[in-house]
This record gives structure tokens, sequence and C-alpha cells, in this order.
């Protein structure tokens, strides 16, 4: 299983370190065992090939990827250039919901992901949700070793305080062997599904939970009312830490590519599809190899207009402490009203309401950037012809 991928330099200071780094952890976010010996990406001038036998991906999850490259080997953009954008590669493989759920090995409904973990009888109440719009139930799972980790968020209508709560949208989390956080999301029915219901819960899909955890189980954040019979705010914090603390034991005998220490690592498999989905002009004038001005002009005649968080050029210094100035973005599908990112493997067409394209502000080194949390799920994520 080995494909090419070609990188466009995304920023003036990134490096093929910055971008080896990026695909290590866009491939462990989706379950790869990534030895630390294990001879992975070889780089051949602009072009990388990856290795997905070397990286050791989900052994259940390996059809799957065989059937997502000979998608990708079969596009215009790999017969043409010989190999495929790593920032669509990374957006394509990571950011679909339903690529991500057969490159992970997702349980396939609800009541097997419930069958493979043990539940205790106590639950979570939170009232003042930083993720729900209501109220969040949460069920915890049992057991001392990483493998026992997994939470069940209940997102629904009513109040838990007077027992009207009713679930409706089912989230849930666990751990892979690799010590990445696994996501799911399913209906009642216990079906799997591309993103929560918009008017229950800001959690959009899983790239969107990825985006929030990041690497660590969270702590409440803004609530403050305890429920008689469900876990305080602070027993939950405690619950918290001492997972983490078992989580981060487990993850210092893994020997592999990514290294969980350095905490910032994962701001570059980011920046790998989010300067894909939403390029700067400097960009797009190098992935076609034509100029500024021209690209400028292409985007205008196509009343192509850049989001409003990017709006005017600006200086900042990005997560790697590199001074560089931010071009308005314009995002790949600013005119689709829907998006075919099931299509590969066979699932119905998905919404646009699926697309969490909402603002995040991620603080780099002393600074805050507006970033966007979600990305399409357009099998060939589209691109401006010339």
């Amino acid at each position: 299983m080995v494909i090419d991928l070609r990188w466009v330099r995304n920023y003036p200071a990134e490096r093929k370190s910055n971008v080896n780094t990026g695909l290590y952890w866009a491939l462990s976010f989706l379950g790869a065992k990534l030895p630390a010996s294990a001879d992975i990406l070889r780089w051949h001038g602009q072009v990388v090939t990856l290795d997905l036998g070397a990286a050791q991906v989900q052994p259940q999850s390996k059809a799957a990827w065989k059937k997502l490259l000979q998608i990708l080997k079969s596009s215009d953009e790999y017969r043409k250039k010989g190999a495929i954008d790593i920032g669509r590669f990374v957006l394509l493989s990571l950011c679909s919901a339903n690529h991500y759920y057969e490159l992970t090995g997702t349980s396939r409904n609800f009541s097997q992901f419930l069958a493979s973990h043990s539940f205790g009888p106590r639950q979570i109440a939170v009232v003042e949700s930083g993720v729900a719009h209501g109220n969040r139930l949460i069920d915890v799972g049992t057991g001392g070793s990483i493998s026992a980790i997994a939470f069940v968020a209940y997102e629904g209508h009513g109040a838990l305080k007077d027992a009207s709560f009713r679930k409706q949208d089912v989230e849930t989390l666990e751990f892979m062997p690799n010590g990445q956080l696994h996501f799911g999301l399913y209906d009642l029915s216990g079906h799997l599904k591309t993103a929560t219901t918009p008017e229950l819960t800001k959690a959009g899909k899983p790239s969107k939970c990825l985006w929030c955890h990041e690497i660590n189980l969270n702590p409440p954040f803004y609530n403050v009312t305890d429920l008689p019979g469900y876990y305080s705010t602070q027993q939950f914090k405690d619950l918290v830490a001492s997972e983490m603390r078992t989580v981060a034991s487990y993850r210092q005998t893994l020997h592999s590519k990514v290294d969980f220490r350095k905490t910032q690592d994962h701001t570059n498999a980011e920046n790998l599809y989010m300067s894909f989905a939403q390029p700067t002009v400097e960009r797009l004038a190098a992935e076609w190899n034509i100029p500024v001005d021209t690209v400028r002009q292409m985007l205008r005649a196509r009343n192509l207009k850049p989001h409003p968080h990017s709006t005017a050029q600006r200086p900042t210094t990005g997560s790697w402490g590199i001074s560089y100035t931010i071009e308005p973005k314009w995002t790949r599908w600013h005119r689709t009203p829907t998006c075919g990112g099931r299509r590969i493997f066979g699932k119905s067409r998905a919404t646009s309401r699926t697309c969490c394209n909402r603002p995040k502000r991620t603080s780099g080194r002393g600074h805050r950037i507006v970033q966007m949390a979600g990305i399409c799920q357009c099998p060939l994520a589209s691109r401006i012809s010339q």
C-alpha cells in the first residue's frame, strides 16, 4: 500500500520536516502504529512516497485503505502529476467522517461499541456545557487500563434536573492501541452518523472532535451545577485527571514516530489540510505554477470571496514561532451546496449541514489566530480549473 504525495509549500518557512511530522500525526489519528524505526516516508524532490504497510495501519482497515488509494490514483490529478496533493490526501482520509470510520475501524453500530466496553451505573450530568446547547449526559467506562477508558455522551432535549431530558445524539470516545483518541457518532437507532445535530450541539464530526480534544480527555470548562446522584463537577475533573495519568503512562511505552510529549506537533497535521482547504493565493499560485496576480484575477472573476476571518492581510506568528503574512483564504467549495464525501465507501450523499466550518481560536506562543474547525467531506475536494 504505497502512494506518492506532492508537496506544495503552505507557508514560506514550511520545511519537509514539518510535512513529515504532519503526515505522521495524521496517520496516527487514523490508528497507524508508526514504528519508530520504520521507513515510512521517502522523499524524491517535491514528492514523498508514503508506505502505509510500513506505517502499520490497523489490520482491519487495510481493505478500506486500498480502496481509497485506488480512488486517489485514478483521479485526474494523479494521472497528470503522478502524485496527489498532500493536503488533499490528509483531508480525504482524516477529515471525511465516513473515511475516518472505515480507516480507523470504528464500531459499525452503537451496540458493537457497547459490547466492547463496560460502563458503571453512575453518570455525569453536564448542565452548562461548552459543547451541547443544552444538557449533556455522559456514561463512564470502568476498568484500569487504557483499553477500558471510554465515554458515551448523549445530547438531546429537556433538562436533567427535572428528569425531562430525552436522548437524541450519541457520541463515543475510546482509545486506539496507538494511544490516540477514537471518536464515533451514532443516532438512537445505533447507526453511524457523519455529524451531530447542529440544533443540539457544536460537536460536528470526528475531525472536529479531534480539533478540540487534540490528544486529551477534556475536563468540564463551564459546568458549575451539580445534581444529586451524578458525579460532581470536581469529581468529573478528578476522574479526567486520573484517566489521563493512565493514558500518559501507556503512551510512554510506545516506540513511535509520534512523540506525545511534543504537544504542539499535531498542529503540523492540521496545517496540511487547513492550508489545502482554505489556501492563500500564494499557495494556489505555487500549486498551479502561475503568477499570484493571475490567481487573484481568476478568483475575482468567479466571485469567490475570502472567509470573514481572513479578509485582510495581517502579520502573525505561527505555531512554529515563524513570522509571516497571512493572505486572504478562499474555500475550495465556497459555492457547493452538498458534499459527496460518502460515495467512496458506497454511502448516500451527505448534506452541507454535515460540514462544520465554524471558526475556532487557537493559541500559539502568546497570540491567537482564528481558524476553521471542520472540513467538507467531498471525496475529491474540488479545484478551480484553469
